[in-house]
């Protein structure tokens, strides 16, 4: 088999959803000033007298109790009082450039607000330095509508004020889940790429899964490439469910499709999450005759193949059309359906 392993990259997955809330009587007016240019602070009356706190509190930081909104507006300049430098930004980092996030005790503050420095280098930061709040041409009412530069890097902004008051906020929440392909799992995937599906068969029973674990989920015993045969393209379906697409974040879906189930031919285990878009689902059924249709060879990608889930891809297969041969009897097939 041709090495192929540089087409087949690591796994990577993003578990994202958008997370709502509404702001409340502290958290609101705090978000509806940054968007309006301005940055509001809470004066709280403690036993060594009154202290403004950025962002504001709702409850008292020496009892806990719950306290009552007094804003009072401070910065927009401050100074540094401790920062860290990030070298390789993430995605839902403010900057994708190298930057910094410090506390920052602004002017009329007594408590330091942890944000984002915008600098060319860590030379350009430094403990006690001043800093300035620069406002986003868009701004949402959100904490990232604004950031800081060093005082002299500042520039004037004139900030137009929204007309209703940030009452709800929007967030998107994600986790990238990053890892490794498995040997067995690459080479099924480069067997894709070449146009060949390959299982892997069982060294105590002779069963052949595809695609392959790894290991005889029956038996618990180890497969490995010596192991590994190839079936054909060509099978049967076991079961099938109509999926009417809901429409949800990050949901592409839009026209209800069937999801099936094919045997292929010399394999003990059905291929699963096969999507059938060009056939009327009362013109579908258990026993159909199925046989893949490749896309060319230059169009082929890996995409969707993790260490647990993904048999045959849309990207590497168009689609899958009847045989025209006769059905195989349901009956038959029981001992396979999913």
């Amino acid at each position: 088999m041709a090495d192929l392993s540089s087409k087949i990259p690591d796994s990577h997955h993003v578990l994202e959803f958008p997370y709502t809330r509404t702001t409340g009587a502290f958290v609101g007016p705090f978000l509806t000033a940054l968007r309006d240019g301005r940055i509001l602070g809470s004066r709280i009356e403690g036993s060594t007298g009154s202290k403004v706190y950025c962002p504001p509190l709702e409850y008292h930081p020496e009892t806990a109790a719950a306290v009552e909104p007094e804003f009072v507006e401070v910065g927009p300049g401050g100074i540094i009082t401790s920062w860290t430098w990030v070298a390789h930004p993430t995605a839902k980092h403010p900057f994708q450039d190298p930057f910094a996030f410090a506390l920052i005790l602004l002017d009329g503050a007594d408590s330091a607000m942890p944000h984002a420095v915008k600098a060319s280098s860590p030379s350009d930061i430094a403990t006690g330095i001043r800093v300035v709040a620069q406002w986003r041409p868009e701004r949402q009412g959100a904490i990232s509508d604004i950031y800081f530069v060093p005082e002299a890097q500042a520039v004037p902004q004139n900030i137009e004020p929204g007309e209703e008051p940030v009452t709800v906020t929007e967030h998107l929440i994600s986790l990238t889940i990053s890892e490794p392909i498995h040997d067995h799992r690459r080479r099924f995937a480069e067997g894709l790429l070449q146009g060949k599906i390959i299982g892997q068969r069982s060294p105590v029973t002779g069963k052949v899964y595809v695609p392959g674990r790894g290991f005889d989920p029956m038996e618990r015993v180890r497969m490995t490439e010596a192991d590994e045969v190839e079936v054909d393209d060509v099978g049967t379906v076991v079961g099938f469910t109509e999926i009417n697409p809901v429409q949800y974040h990050g949901q592409k879906e839009v026209k209800p499709y069937i999801r099936c189930s094919i045997l292929l031919d010399g394999a003990d285990q059905p291929i699963q999450g096969i999507d059938i878009r060009h056939i009327a689902v009362e013109d579908f059924r258990v026993g159909m005759r199925m046989k893949a249709v490749w896309k060319p060879p230059e169009e082929r990608e890996i995409i969707d193949i993790d260490n647990r889930y993904g048999s045959v891809p849309e990207t590497v297969v168009e689609r899958w059309e009847p045989t025209g041969e006769p059905d195989i009897p349901a009956e038959r097939l029981k001992q396979h359906a999913i």
